[in-house]
């Protein structure tokens, strides 16, 4: 007979707000996307899921993908944009 493993609630909290076990990686390539994550963290906090200093790391690294996220979204806009130009006969 397997002895059940016993766990400690501080343990548990402990792991989870290190990281835990993650079935699914999330995936962010949308303001949406970031704002949904943001809104998790803030819960998470909120429910003392997760550390202080983990959640200011992840805010910190949400907002730097965010501009990341615009850039790009901007970068794409302007080349569509040369292309349409270019296509019309419009030199820039």
């Amino acid at each position: 007979m397997k002895k059940s493993k016993k766990t400690n609630p501080i343990d548990d909290l402990w792991n989870e707000a290190r990281g835990g076990a993650r079935k699914t990686q999330i995936r962010m390539k949308s303001l949406t996307d970031v704002r949904r994550f943001m809104a998790r963290v803030i819960n998470d906090l909120d429910d003392n899921r997760i550390f202080e200093s983990k959640a200011r790391t992840l805010g910190y690294l949400c907002s730097v993908l965010r501009d990341i996220i615009r850039d790009s979204d901007l970068e794409e806009r302007i080349l569509k944009l040369e292309m349409e130009m270019k296509k019309n006969g419009n030199q820039y």
